[in-house]
């Protein structure tokens, strides 16, 4: 068979050498004829190597002018296939668009401190940075959510809603999200509900109850 360019393949080159592998099912004399490489003059120069494959042996044959190449060397006669091992290293690189940091912080205003159940009481919280809505909450001593959540529009930098008084208790706390990053979020200390007082009211020497009973001193 003439000679098969798909068959010539560049294992390693350098400015002035190149390490070349042609595998054939043409045998070794045959490639060793005038001529064969005639075809690859502009791809094998002088002094290149050519790692040979022929159907009958495993040769390094030596690049002389004009293509032609030397006898070389017989490494096996029964052509034992030509194992290569590569190594490659993949480089990635990832361009991205610059994105602009926004700080959005949220503060609860104050709370009271103590709150008698069924009373209404109001909360606010103040807020910096493109906060739009908020999210109150009241949870009990074990976390539950008690009141809300109930989401208020931001307003002139704040927002405030109004909750009843849950059952007398302690451990009550209000807690305040923004509603687009619930990380941004504040958790109030604890809050103690209570029964109302009673209102007594004296007439001549009794003291009466506010529903109008008697308590005896």
């Amino acid at each position: 068979m003439p000679f098969d360019p798909r068959g010539l393949t560049s294992l390693a080159s350098t400015d002035s050498f190149t390490l070349w592998l042609y595998v054939t099912t043409d045998t070794r004399a045959a490639v060793l004829a005038p001529g064969y490489f005639t075809a690859a003059t502009g791809r094998l120069q002088p002094g290149h190597v050519v790692v040979l494959q022929s159907a009958d042996s495993l040769t390094f044959l030596p690049v002389r002018s004009s293509a032609t190449v030397g006898n070389g060397l017989v490494l096996d006669a029964s052509a034992a296939p030509l194992r290569l091992n590569a190594n490659a290293e993949l480089v990635l690189d990832i361009a991205m668009a610059a994105v602009a940091a926004a700080t959005r912080t949220v503060a609860l205003g104050t709370i009271p401190t103590g709150l008698y159940t069924g009373r209404s009481f109001t909360v606010s919280a103040s807020v910096s940075g493109p906060v739009s809505t908020l999210v109150f909450s009241m949870l009990n001593a074990s976390g539950t959510v008690v009141l809300g959540p109930t989401s208020v529009a931001v307003s002139s930098g704040g927002a405030s809603v109004s909750f009843t008084a849950p059952a007398a208790g302690s451990g009550y706390r209000i807690r305040v999200a923004d509603a687009d990053e619930p990380l941004a979020t504040q958790t109030s200390a604890s809050i103690v509900v209570t029964e109302p007082y009673a209102l007594l009211t004296e007439a001549g020497t009794s003291l009466l109850a506010s529903d109008g009973g008697e308590i005896l001193l």
